[in-house]
């Protein structure tokens, strides 16, 4: 199978593996001064650890959904995807969902009868 890696795929990961390997050097570096902290409170490690899951879980499921709506509609999935999850407090996500009003969805029927405008109703 050949990969096509393209210039979208590329940042996407890029950024990811970026955000990855810091948020483990952080880890890594404040490990040695949270010992005596997590020794005397271990619910703070418990809650702190699920809502980390639950944060990245919601990111994931974001992403999927735009990937497929993206695909869908014949937008630039890659894109879009990278800009909703690394665009801060969900403004991407939102400017996706603006943006995707303006895309038809692509069916086989389309191909037979041709895509229409969506302001004028003619054929495109």
């Amino acid at each position: 199978m050949k990969v096509h890696l393209t210039v979208e795929k590329f940042v996407f990961w890029a950024l990811t593996l970026i955000i990855l390997f810091s948020c483990i050097a952080l880890g890594y570096g404040i490990s040695p001064y949270m010992d005596e902290f997590l020794e005397e409170n271990r619910t703070w490690l418990i809650v702190m650890s699920l809502l980390a899951l639950l944060f990245l879980s919601l990111n994931i499921l974001i992403a999927v959904f735009i990937y497929k709506d993206a695909s869908r509609r014949r937008m630039n999935a890659w894109l879009w995807m990278t800009a909703v999850i690394y665009i801060p407090n969900f403004i991407g996500l939102i400017l996706y969902l603006l943006a995707r009003k303006q895309h038809h969805i692509h069916t086989a029927s389309d191909e037979v009868k041709g895509i229409q405008c969506p302001h004028c109703g003619h054929l495109i």
